[in-house]
């Protein structure tokens, strides 16, 4: 089965639900095989009969297997009597549980089998057996988890909204970068194990991958600007080892604002960290990152750089006399906006 067929509106999905109302029960083979030829007796050869859920349906009223072809785009036969090795162990209850079980583990082929009282449908992938879910059932979970996704982004963008004015006044520690870090990474590890559950949900999938495109946005290039403005640069030359170790902490772990800080070097927790000045830069438009890095390596920090005078900023290579104003202006609005004056020595 080169692609899940067993997704809501693919038609082998359409099928076996098909059956499952009906509570004929059923016995699907995908694929075809010397060995599943072996293990296998009487039954009708279907010539160029094509794959319909239809059809799929009709022809599980009778007693035997049905064998379609791997791409599911034909019924290769059907009324199919398997006997596979009884030596095979299975934990299944049923004979056709079991049957199923036994064929996959042998053939290593996928088998489906469907209950005829209770309409439960089992997927056999060799020693794996899992449970097909009703689209309804699926979509509560992720409707429960995109509520998660939205209660944490919001704490995370109520803690970059803090983590910008304390930014300015130099007076963010450790703990409140750590923070954000923490509930940006979550929100991402959440968001991803979605997506995941949502690809389930076959057409009705699309509505819920746009919600968790608008729950993430802008998430991950915050925290590269944040990692980038507070990282210790002796420890990291670049973000990018310090997103990979960060991702490979277990969840127990990124819970743990100490074992979060002790990775990045960010201890003691309640020192001052003061930033490069990435993130205020970032949100002044039109300016090209290349003079981001000039200006942090020009003035080392944010509050050398919000206090930097006109003058000052005109010496940066690539800053042209009315860039300078207008990023001194924007330092000005900046400072206002919290009652702060890094110029007036307050």
């Amino acid at each position: 089965m080169k692609k899940n067929q067993l997704i809501p509106g693919e038609p082998l999905r359409e099928g076996v639900d098909l059956i499952a109302d009906k509570k004929t029960g059923a016995l699907i083979v995908v694929g075809n095989s010397p060995l599943l030829e072996k293990i296998s007796s009487g039954g009708i050869n279907l010539n160029n009969c094509n794959f319909t859920p239809e059809m799929l349906c009709e022809l599980a009223k009778m007693d035997g297997a049905i064998i379609v072809d791997e791409n599911v785009e034909k019924i290769l036969k059907a009324n199919v009597h398997l006997n596979p090795s009884d030596t095979i162990q299975t934990n299944q209850t049923g004979t056709r549980h079991r049957t199923a079980n036994r064929v996959s583990v042998q053939t290593n082929l996928k088998v489906l089998a469907v209950s005829d009282e209770s309409g439960i449908i089992k997927v056999f992938d060799g020693t794996i057996v899992k449970e097909l879910e009703e689209s309804s059932i699926i979509l509560g979970r992720v409707n429960e988890s995109l509520q998660s996704i939205d209660r944490t982004r919001r704490r995370f963008d109520d803690a970059v909204f803090e983590l910008g004015e304390l930014e300015i006044e130099n007076s963010l520690t450790n703990q409140q970068v750590l923070e954000v870090i923490q509930r940006g990474e979550l929100l991402g590890r959440l968001s991803e194990q979605v997506r995941i559950e949502a690809v389930n949900l076959g057409d009705d999938s699309g509505l819920v991958m746009i919600q968790i495109d608008s729950l993430e946005s802008g998430v991950r290039q915050t925290l590269d600007l944040v990692l980038k403005d507070h990282l210790p640069t002796r420890k990291f030359r670049n973000i990018n080892k310090a997103v990979e170790e960060i991702s490979n902490l277990t969840y127990e772990e990124l819970n743990s604002i100490q074992t979060l800080g002790n990775l990045l070097y960010m201890q003691p927790l309640d020192d001052i960290s003061t930033p490069k000045g990435y993130r205020v830069l970032a949100r002044f438009p039109g300016l090209p990152e290349n003079l981001h890095d000039s200006l942090v390596v020009k003035f080392k920090s944010l509050p050398k750089l919000l206090s930097s005078p006109t003058e000052k900023l005109f010496e940066v290579d690539g800053i042209g006399r009315n860039r300078a104003n207008q990023l001194r202006e924007y330092f000005d609005t900046l400072l206002k906006n919290v009652g702060f004056s890094y110029i007036n020595g307050n």
